[in-house]
């Protein structure tokens, strides 16, 4: 049995979850992590990597191109998100998937489909970022 010890003292120093950066808004980038020690990278970021669990992650700014590989349209409202909106899972040019939102996807667009990532201007909007097709630059 493969038993991995976390070192808490660790742990504990890096930021809390909630303080971390998610966005990159000057960049236009989402925040994650990469493990220092097997590569995997994660987003939101974690203090211990999900694979190996060493307590060497850092920050780095994560692609703003990716695959949309699966979606679905919401019609359930919720507070704040006027219906309907599109959720949907992006692989990443870094190797992380993701579920976001989408805008600009119509009935033709088909998955595996290229998309990108744009930062909503407003930094308190919900969500803070939508990812849209490539052609719709």
């Amino acid at each position: 049995m493969d038993v991995r010890r976390v070192d808490l003292a660790k742990v504990l120093a890096v930021t809390p979850f909630p303080q971390r950066p998610r966005l990159d808004h000057e960049a236009g980038r989402l925040v994650g992590t990469r493990c220092g020690n097997c590569g995997a990278v994660s987003w939101p970021g974690r203090p211990v990597c999900q694979r190996c669990g060493a307590v060497d992650a850092r920050e780095i700014a994560l692609s703003d191109e990716g695959t949309l590989i699966t979606y679905t349209t919401v019609w359930v409202r919720r507070p704040g998100l006027p219906t309907p909106y599109v959720l949907g899972q992006v692989d990443l040019a870094d190797g992380v998937r993701i579920f976001a939102h989408g805008r600009g996807l119509t009935e033709e667009h088909r998955v595996p489909l290229p998309v990108r990532l744009v930062l909503l201007d407003d930094p308190d909007a919900v969500p803070p970022f939508v990812f849209e097709p490539r052609e719709n630059r």
